[in-house]
């Protein structure tokens, strides 16, 4: 630990590599306190330190209210330039969804680490950077949470990207690590041998973007029953940006992208495939020079609901297997942006999770959760 923060002091310091190396340093330190009126889950962990369902409440205390201080979700990131040719970025978060509410013991996770090379008309990502499928993030203050598992499904991804620009468009194609492995020993991912294959078309004129991304890949569970399987997902995409309004959004469906890596709620077992689609759209409003009003909504929808596997909560609130049991996630927000200084600003964030979850192989329960998050945030 001490090694690595030794590391970025000197990969920041304005006078190493002087001659040779720009290191452009960025990032933003969040601090909030974060409230709910039943039990959250940030992904397949029940706490609040990047909420994105409300999770079956198959425990008692799971009713109960709950409040979290929080600044795991704060990032530091360098880019640094070599030439015109050859650049690199480095982007570390402190957020550990197995953790509640750390404080000393938030560790340095990495997001992005990758290298740029540009040629003429194209250039290259080589590295861990954002999935080439499912581009577009959100307005909200749950930074880490976005509408992951409400419509949004892209996220980090090992992988080759080729990018070509052609007048306003841009046609890219990626080949990847079909998910992540954490454990000690090599597993199902390792095994199976087959990777993502991305394409993304996205045009840009003036303000407006807007395009299409796909991602394939072939599953293997070869540690239960050797059964082989397809994962793949769609994608469609558009942002606007002006001073006066910005709204970003997407529509996706796919089977089985849990899998391979993506933050959607289909994910497949040894037997069954699972079907889904949803989307989002998010819009940011300038009340004045110094307030915005944000906001938005957000659904994932599985098609095939007795294919999935029932929620699998033990007593002392671990997930089992990533088995929330959501079938459908449906996230609203609204919140303000007030500028307290260029840079440094006060937000407030209201959100409703509704979520409907499997309990076993005929039943099913609809929760839905309140939360409130409040704090600052102070980007440079």
């Amino acid at each position: 630990m001490k090694n690595l923060f030794l590391f970025i002091l000197l990969l920041i310091s304005p006078r190493l590599f002087a001659q040779e190396l720009q290191i452009t340093p960025y990032g933003f330190i969040k601090a909030s306190v974060t409230g709910a009126d039943h039990a959250l889950a940030s992904f397949s962990n029940i706490n609040l330190s990047a909420p994105t369902l409300a999770i079956a409440r198959t425990r008692a205390i799971d009713e109960n209210s709950r409040s979290s201080f929080q600044v795991a979700q704060s990032r530091f990131g360098a880019t640094i330039t070599k030439s015109e040719k050859v650049s690199g970025r480095f982007e570390l978060d402190f957020i550990d969804f197995g953790k509640s509410s750390p404080t000393t013991q938030m560790v340095p996770r990495v997001r992005r680490a990758l290298v740029t090379y540009k040629g003429e008309g194209f250039h290259l990502d080589i590295g861990q950077d954002w999935d080439l499928f499912s581009p577009t993030t959100a307005y909200t203050y749950d930074i880490v949470g976005l509408y992951f598992n409400a419509g949004n499904t892209g996220f980090q991804r090992q992988q080759l990207q080729y990018h070509r620009n052609l007048s306003a468009w841009q046609l890219s194609a990626a080949l990847g690590m079909a998910g992540n492995n954490p454990g000690t020993a090599d597993a199902d991912l390792e095994i199976a041998n087959s990777p993502t294959y991305s394409i993304r078309a996205k045009h840009t004129a003036g303000n407006w973007i807007y395009g299409y991304s796909g991602i394939y890949s072939r599953i293997n569970f070869a540690t239960s029953n050797d059964r082989w399987t397809e994962a793949y997902g769609n994608n469609l995409f558009f942002e606007r940006e002006t001073p006066s309004f910005g709204i970003k959004a997407e529509l996706f469906q796919g089977q089985n992208l849990a899998n391979i890596g993506a933050l959607s709620l289909a994910r497949a077992t040894a037997t069954h495939d699972v079907r889904e689609w949803g989307g989002f759209v998010s819009m940011q409003v300038p009340v004045n020079e110094n307030n915005k009003i944000f906001g938005g909504v957000g659904c994932d929808r599985i098609d095939n609901k007795g294919s999935i596997a029932a929620a699998n909560i033990s007593a002392t609130g671990v997930v089992n297997n990533n088995a929330t049991g959501a079938r459908t996630n449906f996230l609203s927000r609204i919140g303000l942006d007030h500028q307290i200084e260029k840079d440094f600003s006060w937000l407030i964030e209201l959100s409703r999770y509704e979520t409907s979850s499997k309990l076993s192989a005929s039943s099913y329960q609809t929760y839905i959760t309140h939360a409130l998050e409040t704090g600052i945030l102070w980007k440079f």
